[in-house]
């Protein structure tokens, strides 16, 4: 190996774990404790790198808020069963998950989905 291609291997391997880094946020979350929110789903979107799904949730005001709600990849998802057709718009979903730390984010990262309608429930990992 020449030192060229050596210095360029190291290089895409500290941009590939950086990349990563920047990627997961993870810092932006609540990890010490899940919760759990309760609403009508308004939009799915299954995309690569993650999906996600904006939840329309009732505030302690009774007021409907969109909460985005962060989700696996696309190609994990389909791996694991959940396709464009999994979810409706209008389905009732509890989701449990990690807040955002900024709560006016209105944001949660995905642990489990269930619809009680029919008791469907996902419990997959993130990524």
């Amino acid at each position: 190996m020449t030192h060229h291609t050596l210095c360029l291997t190291a290089w895409l391997s500290i941009a590939n774990v950086v990349s990563i880094a920047a990627h997961h946020p993870l810092s932006n979350y609540n990890l010490d404790r899940a919760q759990t929110l309760e609403g009508t789903l308004l939009e799915l979107r299954l995309v690569n790198p993650h999906s996600s799904l904006t939840l329309n949730v009732r505030n302690q005001h009774g007021q409907w808020e969109p909460w985005t709600v962060e989700w696996g990849s696309a190609l994990l998802l389909k791996k694991q069963g959940v396709t464009a057709g999994t979810l409706a718009v209008g389905d009732h979903l509890t989701v449990t998950g990690f807040v955002a730390l900024d709560r006016s984010d209105r944001r949660i990262r995905l642990r489990t989905i269930r619809r009680p309608t029919d008791g469907w429930t996902w419990t997959g990992g993130f990524d």
